[in-house]
Order: structure tokens, then C-alpha cells, then sequence
């Protein structure tokens, strides 16, 4: 249930990302890497309050990155 849980506000939270990055469309690629290494820790504290392992905290931080990165590069290539 806790992996579940974590998921979907993770899920939530890069959902909000995208959000702050359609509203700053004309922001440097610097500035929006350092809102994705926000988000990104944003997340790890999520898992950690969620699993309360660094390691597993940071399997899934990673993993639901990637998805994102992924998901949005494979979006916008279209």
C-alpha cells in the first residue's frame, strides 16, 4: 500500500512540475534543470517519509524520474 500511495503523490508532483514548466515557458534550460533536481529531491523526501529507507526512497525517486524524462522526451518528439 505504501509503494502504491508514494506512487500516485509522485505521480502528483511531476504533474505539478509540468505545470510550473508550462507557466515558465520562457525560462533558461538552466533554470528548468534546477526545478527538476528540486522536484526530484521533492520526491526523494516523499519515499523517505514513505518507506523510511534511503535506499528504496532513492529506487523509486529514480525510477518515476526516468518515466517522466522518458515520457515527456517520447511526447515532445512527436
Amino acid at each position: 500500500m505504501n509503494v502504491l500511495l508514494c506512487a500516485v503523490i509522485q505521480i502528483l508532483v511531476w504533474c505539478g512540475y509540468s505545470l510550473v514548466l508550462y507557466l515558465s515557458h520562457h525560462d533558461h534550460s538552466f533554470y528548468e534543470s534546477v526545478l527538476l533536481i528540486m522536484f526530484s529531491y521533492f520526491n526523494f523526501l516523499v519515499g523517505i517519509r514513505f518507506f523510511q529507507n534511503k535506499t528504496a526512497a532513492m529506487n523509486i525517486t529514480i525510477f518515476f524520474t526516468a518515466v517522466y524524462v522518458m515520457g515527456k522526451s517520447i511526447i515532445l518528439s512527436f
